[in-house]
């Protein structure tokens, strides 16, 4: 789970110190950057998924990615607290840049506390831990040290590393090196990298799909087919909470199939008319609204979820009266799939804000060019646990600050 994040110089964010909860909710006005606070934690879980050059090509170059500057380019960071059940740590990446779209990795560094890779302490009575960290320099040289050995637990201090590419986190080297240091530094590694932020709109769906081998739906549900065809093979929880979700979007519904078509998957809904009468609906019958929620149910009820959702303002196109369906979704995700899950939500909207509770809200603002973001103040807070008024009431009255 990521706990807390400082980001520097990313896109329209001078400066943003966030911490975060299992649910976060992040509001504002359109254009303020709120997206841009869960775009900083993608892009650095795209960095150690593939490579920086992709991460910023897919944010169309790095005149996209640093915050606007009239004279000298800004040098991009971002630092990741993370905490498991293994450990906590942190990574700290800045990107340097210059004019005419040059970047590269700058410095970057990592820590990581966690339980020994070794098991107990000599005696038996407690879990032994660790520490271990590692410094990237401008060089690429990796300087590591930690406290463990694999023998004899003493101190090690050395670089055990050829230079890093320029265009690669050497996070993403040391937490795949040989056996050893990944167990150091592979649980950071994975926490970021386990991270998908999920865009899904109807035209995506409507479409046939081909058969994807990707164990997870992927950012525009594009392959959720595939995804709702593994729900269907035997994962029983997984399929009755999303037929029951799916029910109250559209209560006729009894099911929901998969069918081949020429080479392809095609998704249909099985329904009960009041007669009685069954028969199917494939998506191009289906409402905008209906393919919308199902997409995002999919994505919170998936059988292999990523740790990390994020779901982009998912009140568009839906009905008021049946976002609380996707609050709930939020909810069994981050409590019924197992500790660490955390979700982040953008919105506009005051009747989904109103569906968490009030500590999940993040307010974005735009002051002065720059984006601006932090919790719920005192005296609104005060507001809403007195029931004076809801945080929705809040959002279209005065705005959160």
């Amino acid at each position: 789970m990521i706990i807390h994040a400082d980001i520097y110089h990313y896109k329209s964010i001078a400066e943003a110190h966030v911490d975060f909860t299992d649910v976060n909710v992040i509001v504002g006005m359109n254009g303020v950057g709120k997206s841009n606070v869960v775009d900083a934690i993608s892009f650095i879980s795209d960095c150690l998924s593939e490579d920086l050059d992709t991460a910023i090509t897919r944010r169309h170059g790095i005149e996209s990615v640093r915050q606007w500057s009239r004279t000298r380019p800004y040098h991009v960071t971002i630092e990741l607290h993370i905490r498991n059940r293994s450990g906590s740590g942190r990574l700290k990446v800045t990107i340097e840049s210059g004019r005419g779209g040059v970047f590269s990795v700058g410095e970057e560094e990592a820590h990581w506390q966690g339980f020994h890779p070794f098991g107990v302490s000599i005696n038996d009575e407690e879990p032994r831990t660790f520490t271990s960290s590692y410094r990237r320099l401008k060089t690429g040289k990796v300087e590591y040290s930690t406290d463990v050995d694999e023998y004899t637990n003493r101190v090690k201090d050395y670089s055990p590393y050829p230079l890093a590419p320029t265009d690669l986190l050497a996070t993403s080297i040391v937490g795949s090196y040989r056996g050893f240091e990944s167990l150091l530094f592979g649980e950071l590694l994975a926490e970021i990298k386990d991270f998908v932020p999920y865009s899904i709109y109807p035209n995506t769906l409507r479409q046939p799909q081909i058969v994807s081998k990707e164990e997870s739906l992927l950012p525009d549900g594009s392959n959720m087919a595939s995804i709702v065809k593994t729900i269907n093979s035997g994962h029983k929880r997984n399929k009755e909470s999303l037929l029951d979700a799916l029910k109250v979007v559209l209560p006729i519904s009894t099911d929901i199939l998969v069918k081949s078509a020429g080479g392809y998957y095609v998704p249909v809904i099985q329904v009960r008319e009041p007669s009685g009468d069954q028969h199917q609906l494939n998506m191009s019958q289906v409402s905008d609204g209906t393919l919308r929620v199902l997409g995002i149910l999919s994505a919170l009820y998936q059988v292999n979820a990523p740790a990390l959702i994020a779901l982009e303002e998912p009140e568009q196109m839906v009905h008021p009266g049946v976002l609380p369906v996707i609050s709930d979704a939020v909810a069994d995700f981050v409590s019924k799939s197992g500790p660490g899950r955390q979700v982040f939500v953008t919105t506009h909207s005051p009747v989904l804000l109103d569906q968490f509770p009030p500590e999940s809200i993040i307010w974005a603002n735009f002051n002065n060019g720059v984006t601006e973001c932090g919790r719920v103040s005192d005296r609104q807070m005060s507001l809403i646990k007195r029931q004076l008024f809801t945080a929705g009431e809040i959002l279209t009255s005065e705005g959160f600050f």
